[in-house]
């Protein structure tokens, strides 16, 4: 169940991207599996990874090393970070996009406004 809601929120994210121009592409492999990234996406010098979680709750905590992760990734191919959150049931706000800039813990909570 919850690959399927994972899947379904990086496709979201990617058909929000095409829209905006960026080419894009969803990697399978991400998870568990050494990869830090769900997505990657590019539109002239603008390139960007993207780690996406999906949540029915009002927050989401990330662990300093997969930041680390992610962030060294994304600067070794010439990458911007990103953690984009797609809150389930909400219908304001639905997306938080946030870069990436440094490695420490992140604690991403959902704002109503």
């Amino acid at each position: 169940m919850a690959f399927r809601r994972g899947y379904n929120a990086e496709m979201e994210l990617v058909h929000r991207l095409k829209r905006k121009g960026f080419y894009v592409v969803r990697l399978p492999i991400s998870g568990g599996r050494g990869f830090p990234c769900d997505v990657l996406a590019a539109k002239g010098d603008d390139r960007r990874a993207y780690q996406v979680k999906d949540t029915a709750g009002s927050r989401v905590y990330i662990k300093e090393d997969d930041v680390a992760l992610l962030l060294n990734f994304s600067r070794a191919f010439g990458f911007k970070a990103y953690v984009a959150v797609r809150w389930k049931r909400r219908r304001k706000n639905r997306w938080t996009v946030i870069e990436i800039l440094e490695a420490k813990p992140l604690k991403i909570s959902y704002a109503s406004s």
